[in-house]
């Protein structure tokens, strides 16, 4: 079956582009973006290295499109840590922990979790929320302003 889990306008994942990885493209009836199935599993560096990436990308970019981002804003990523300073008191920090082969998140709303990768997103076991679901929900009410993270929603297979 196709993954769903890519609804973006483009996908990322540059390894979906490369050619040692099929690919499969999808039109929905409801003019939804394309949807890209890589038919090759991925190593947890790969996988989390694209998330982290992209999301720092996206990121980035909300002062281009939201009005009236706080002055404290501001988004600092090395490779293995992403911190996301929106007002002050809430710091949102982001790494991989290769050991675990999982992404930390550290939340001034929710607090701390700990997401592992299931069929093309990065899941958090207690109540089955989404990294990128939850980094919506909070930023989109810290902002006044509904935020969509589509480019972050990559198409990986799980990794082994």
């Amino acid at each position: 079956s196709i993954s769903t889990s890519c609804l973006s306008t483009r996908c990322l994942s540059t390894s979906c582009l490369s050619t040692n990885c099929l690919s499969t493209q999808l039109h929905t009836l409801r003019a939804k973006p394309i949807v890209i199935r890589c038919a090759s599993s991925h190593p947890f560096q790969e996988v989390c290295s694209e998330t982290l990436d992209t999301l720092a990308e996206a990121l980035e970019e909300i002062p281009d499109y939201v009005p009236d981002v706080p002055e404290l804003f501001d988004v600092e990523y090395n490779g293995e840590v992403l911190t996301v300073r929106v007002l002050e008191g809430h710091t949102y920090v982001i790494n991989r922990q290769t050991p675990n082969q999982q992404i930390w998140l550290s939340s001034p709303i929710s607090g701390p979790k700990r997401f592992d990768y299931v069929d093309g997103a990065w899941v958090y076991a207690h109540d089955n929320s989404t990294l990128i679901e939850l980094l919506e929900e909070e930023l989109s009410g810290l902002f006044g302003w509904e935020l969509h993270f589509n480019s972050v929603r990559h198409c990986l297979l799980p990794f082994t």
